[in-house]
């Protein structure tokens, strides 16, 4: 990954997680109501953004989803699915982007294929 990729993810990652929590609220007492077209908006544009950063590699259902379809309003239980399977694509990218490196197991951000200053948590997924 460069710095522009990094800064990208670091911005995505805690707004597709944001939008998560939200609609699993929503899931969790009405699952099967549709989401309303101003929040899908939202929604899409952070999966246009995502969609990006992970590339083909990590995409998840790379041949089967990209975007909500607001003619097809899709409904939370649904939001909730597609958005769990983002994130963890995007910590699977996370976790092959960073190395253990200086004292006290601290984990750094490769940029450019060289060890940065940018400071993450350890890995999640291996």
């Amino acid at each position: 990954m460069n710095t522009q990729q990094v800064e990208t993810f670091l911005k995505l990652q805690p707004q597709l997680k944001s939008a998560y929590d939200e609609i699993s609220l929503l899931s969790a007492k009405n699952p099967t109501d549709a989401l309303n077209k101003y929040k899908l908006k939202f929604i899409n544009s952070i999966l246009v953004r995502t969609n990006e950063i992970l590339g083909e590699e990590y995409k998840p259902f790379r041949n089967e989803f990209d975007l909500f379809d607001e003619n097809d309003m899709p409904n939370n239980g649904d939001v909730v699915f597609i958005l769990s399977h983002y994130l963890t694509s995007l910590e699977k990218l996370r976790c092959d982007n960073i190395v253990e490196a200086g004292i006290g197991s601290n984990w750094f951000w490769v940029v450019s294929g060289e060890v940065s200053d940018k400071r993450t948590d350890r890995p999640t997924i291996k």
